[in-house]
């Protein structure tokens, strides 16, 4: 066996001990020494079925917002957490993320709206001032669109000020500062907008909002539905509008895509059919 994996919903079941995950938003997948492990937590995917399933992960043809680069980054991320132990993982993710970009370099590039950054920076083009809530990896991405444009960007976290390297034109403000009535009124009377990269609940993010009376607009990143109602005197963009936005872009690079996703199957073909001996199975992978 080379390479297997189970494929679910994130944070579904506890994952057994010292088997590496890789989760994002929608998914999370646990890798294998074999099949039989595998089976032990869910539906075991092996060999080519799995390297197909990865590699349109990767490129984005898994992802609501088709062709984003967002979750290519994430498994790069991953890999680096690996440790010594999981060099055949390492081998083989060092190869999907080759071909990842590959496919995305001749296939994805002009899709429109590719990753988070992009569809978000859209929204806000007008506002001459941006309030980020967030410091994840998300906020990050979105961060390096939202700075390219030279405006003011006040980042809002709940991590301690020194952790965290702004780029120029970047303020960061923690939250707590709101609690602790450390934050006026008032910071920008520019039109503004404000967008929530963090489950953060509503109440702290209409205390922020009230902080930019000139506010035009609020893209609202949360997936979470439990976390209280916005009270913004904005309009406000949901995941939801921006996933349908890259569904028509879906139907207008249709041809684009099966491109693409025929190259996936080329890459996973001649992943399946390598010539290499694997007489310790895992242990002996190549990528």
């Amino acid at each position: 066996m080379g390479l297997a994996l189970v494929h679910r919903e994130p944070r579904q079941l506890a994952v057994p001990a010292g088997i590496p995950v890789w989760r994002t938003c929608l998914r999370e997948i646990l890798f294998f020494n074999d099949e039989g492990a595998a089976a032990c937590v869910g539906e075991p995917i092996t060999e080519g079925q799995a390297y197909s399933l990865l590699l349109e992960i990767i490129c984005g043809l898994r992802s609501p917002m088709l062709g984003e680069t967002q979750v290519m980054g994430q498994f790069k991320a991953f890999l680096a957490t690996l440790g010594a132990e999981h060099g055949p993982l390492r081998k083989v993710g060092q190869r999907l993320l080759g071909e990842a970009r590959v496919i995305s370099e001749r296939h994805l590039r002009h899709l429109g709206a590719r990753s988070y950054g992009s569809a978000t920076r859209r929204r806000v083009a007008q506002a001459e001032h941006v309030a980020l809530i967030g410091t994840g990896a998300l906020s990050q991405e979105l961060l390096k669109f939202l700075a390219d444009d030279s405006r003011p960007v006040d980042q809002w976290g709940r991590r301690p000020l020194g952790e965290l390297e702004c780029p120029p034109d970047v303020t960061y403000r923690q939250l707590a500062s709101l609690e602790l009535h450390l934050v006026p009124d008032v910071l920008s009377h520019e039109p503004a907008a404000l967008i929530i990269a963090a489950p953060v609940p509503s109440d702290i993010v209409n205390d922020v909002a009230r902080r930019y009376p000139g506010l035009l607009c609020v893209v609202d990143l949360r997936a979470e539905t439990d976390l209280g109602p916005l009270n913004v005197a904005a309009p406000v963009v949901t995941l939801a509008e921006l996933f349908r936005e890259i569904e028509t872009a879906r139907h207008e690079s249709a041809a684009q895509i099966e491109a693409a996703r025929g190259a996936v199957v080329r890459f996973s073909r001649e992943y399946e059919l390598r010539d290499e001996l694997r007489p310790f199975g895992w242990e002996d992978l190549c990528a």
